[in-house]
């Protein structure tokens, strides 16, 4: 589920659930974060790509998963994906190389948080974005409180958030959600063009300069995960979830 390709400086990590549209399970949110951590504890490669296969980047979390854990979820059951999911985002942040999102099609729910929380966002034309938790019943639980408004301002992340709105690349690109946006046909040339240039960089500078950058960040990015993941706890036992969840599956 979790594809591993080093590549000299630069090593690929992608996502390979093509049928479900790279939707997150626990266990592969804990694979990406084991790997993540495995990379830059190895010092080899100077850069990660994270991407998906078959044309999506990630539908986010797979809400088969939560149907499979019955009508009356066991709060440990959904405590412990919680934690899984939300490991995934702060290995990126924590990661001491650069993380590069490389989006294609479907980025949604924590899907979206997970691109969020890489250093850059590269899109080809068929990306799509959208939060999407609100129109489940539920609240962020990837960080994307915390990264979204950094990103874009407030009163555009909460519109995005609240109203559930779907961004193509070319306006996630002009609210800030995306560093680039090329043809879809152009983005591997576009990753690697990048990645190029990351890795000719001294590897000790890149270290220190995302050090610099997004230590600083963390200790509040845990502080709103540990906020979120409360939140939705709460939301994940609720009614108006379970009806929704079961709307979504009878279609």
């Amino acid at each position: 589920m979790l594809l591993s390709q080093p590549d000299g400086p630069v090593h690929r990590l992608v996502l390979d659930r093509p049928s479900r549209r790279n939707a997150l399970t626990p266990e592969l949110a804990r694979a990406l974060a084991a790997e993540i951590d495995r990379i830059g504890d190895a010092a080899v490669a100077q850069v990660i790509v994270l991407s998906g296969s078959g044309g999506h980047f990630s539908a986010g979390l797979d809400l088969h998963w939560l149907r499979s854990l019955g009508a009356v979820p066991a709060v440990s059951d959904l405590q412990h994906g919680l934690s899984d999911f939300q490991s995934a985002v702060l290995a990126v942040v924590r990661c001491p190389i650069p993380v590069v999102a490389a989006l294609r099609g479907t980025a949604a729910g924590f899907g979206l948080d997970l691109a969020l929380a890489c250093d850059f966002r590269i899109a080809g034309t068929s990306a799509s974005l959208t939060s999407a938790f609100a129109r489940m019943g539920l609240v962020p639980d990837g960080g994307s409180t915390f990264t979204l408004p950094r990103l874009s301002g407030v009163g555009h992340a909460m519109r995005f958030l609240m109203a559930g709105e779907t961004l193509d690349a070319a306006r996630a690109r002009t609210v800030g959600l995306v560093d680039d946006v090329v043809e879809d046909d152009a983005l591997d040339a576009e990753i690697d063009r990048v990645t190029l240039g990351l890795a000719s960089a001294a590897p000790g500078s890149l270290r220190a300069i995302k050090r610099l950058v997004r230590a600083p960040e963390l200790g509040a990015l845990e502080q709103a995960l540990a906020a979120e993941g409360a939140a939705q706890l709460q939301a994940l036992q609720g009614a108006e979830f379970r009806r929704r969840l079961e709307a979504f599956a009878a279609r």
